[in-house]
């Protein structure tokens, strides 16, 4: 939710800043759509599992790396695009993690704490809806990739990993590079015939 929020932030600050976000679709894009539905299908997949498969299963771990790997390489074919080098380092980063801790992004009590101070948390616990698995530091591999980034914004708290802070950074570099500044239309050029007489003339 909060990667949706950033992104939505990022393209009405480029609206703001008068950005072109037409360009985008000027830039040449490879894959194809069938490869980027398969993408979408993965992820749509990995979503029912979070939704309604409990507990962390060989399914749940299989969606995530196919999902992910996948994404990747449409990343990489596309790596002339802006943020696509950015883009891919966060998805392997976040998957790497996801991964080593059973297919779930792992959380400390701590922080599932900030993010919902009135809700009591157990370890090993799974939050409804959602990809975390709560996990104490000791026990968290990797524990540096995990969501461990605290966000508070003044509608909510949020913790992410450094492997989001890089995919927002590759989807900011693409916004603002693959768009152009909108340009002001010149006045046109006055020209004699125009029905403007040139001073002095009788």
């Amino acid at each position: 939710m909060f990667l949706a929020e950033a992104v939505v932030f990022m393209v009405i600050l480029a609206l703001l800043l008068r950005r072109d976000l037409s360009a985008i679709g000027r830039h040449p894009f490879r894959g194809g759509w069938k490869l980027a539905a398969v993408v979408a299908g993965l992820f749509v997949i990995q979503a029912m599992v979070i939704l309604y498969v409990p507990g962390q299963t060989f399914l749940q771990m299989t969606v995530l790396i196919l999902s992910q790997v996948v994404l990747v390489l449409l990343v990489i074919l596309n790596h002339h695009l802006p943020g696509a080098k950015l883009l891919a380092l966060g998805i392997i980063l976040n998957t790497t993690v996801m991964v080593a801790n059973g297919g779930w992004m792992p959380i400390t009590a701590e922080m599932n704490h900030f993010v919902h101070p009135d809700r009591v948390v157990e370890e090993l616990d799974r939050a409804p809806n959602s990809k975390g698995i709560t996990l104490p530091r000791s026990e968290t591999r990797l524990w540096i990739l995990s969501d461990i980034v605290r966000v508070k914004v003044p509608w909510r708290r949020t913790v992410v990993s450094v492997g989001d802070l890089v995919v927002l950074a590759g989807i900011a570099q693409f916004i603002f590079q693959a768009t152009s500044r909108k340009q002001t239309p010149l006045p046109a050029p006055v020209t004699a015939g125009d029905g403007i007489e040139p001073a002095g003339a009788e």
